[in-house]
């Protein structure tokens, strides 16, 4: 109820503010759930095959790394979970070198509406999913070099750096590389992406038919049957 709420609210202006940094992070009462968010995270990045340790060629420079820090609430207030990210610094890239092409569309809003409206004359099912580190799917055609990420750094292999094999948050071309991986994969699975919205894929088998938008790291699939 709304007694609820409001305790849940007030309760909600007693907690910290997110850690501003790693640094912060360790010194804070709560360190060991936000620990714990930070080696889900890593365990997630090592076992994507995200990068190889790697020495820096004499003429590269490794861009940085920070951990980002958020606590993800209920619609009551209440707390959902902690989450920590790794991100890459790409602020410090450089065109020709680390990167190139960066541009990566989305659904335009006016198609997703047209989609909803179709579903709803029509009937269709709806299905909205995030998806979790979208990011790191994507392959990196470029030679990036990224510092160890602070709390991570391997003891016996303090002198190497991370090269880049995946997709990171952070990096300029990050949104691009996961439109290109998942693009591959709906087209392959003969998805037609259509001529007037590139993030809007369409199949059609015999009497059933699926639309796919794809936002940022948001998929919509609207359908006349349930998947």
């Amino acid at each position: 109820d709304n007694h609820q709420a409001l305790y849940a609210f007030a309760a909600l202006s007693l907690i910290e503010a997110d850690p501003n940094g790693y640094a912060e992070a360790i010194r804070r009462s709560d360190w060991a759930t936000w620990e714990h968010a930070t080696k889900e995270e890593y365990q997630s990045i090592m076992s994507n095959g995200t990068w190889s340790f790697s020495t820096l060629p004499a003429n590269r420079n490794a861009i940085g790394s920070k951990w980002v820090f958020k606590l993800k609430h209920n619609a009551d207030g209440t707390i959902n979970r902690y989450k920590a990210r790794l991100v890459a610094k790409g602020f410090s890239q450089k065109e020709g070198v680390d990167f190139n092409e960066t541009f990566a569309p989305v659904a335009k809003l006016s198609s997703i509406r047209i989609l909803l409206s179709l579903a709803a004359i029509h009937d269709f099912h709806i299905q909205q999913m995030d998806v979790k580190t979208a990011f790191l799917n994507g392959d990196l055609d470029e030679e990036i070099y990224m510092q160890q990420p602070e709390g991570f750094v391997v003891p016996g292999k303090e002198h190497l750096v991370c090269k880049l094999k995946k997709s990171i948050y952070g990096l300029k071309q990050a949104s691009r590389s996961w439109y290109q991986k998942i693009d591959a994969l709906l087209t392959s699975s003969n998805f037609n992406r259509l001529h007037a919205d590139h993030c809007i894929y369409v199949y059609r088998k015999n009497e059933v038919i699926f639309f796919f938008a794809l936002y940022v790291d948001d998929l919509l699939l609207i359908s006349n049957s349930m998947m």
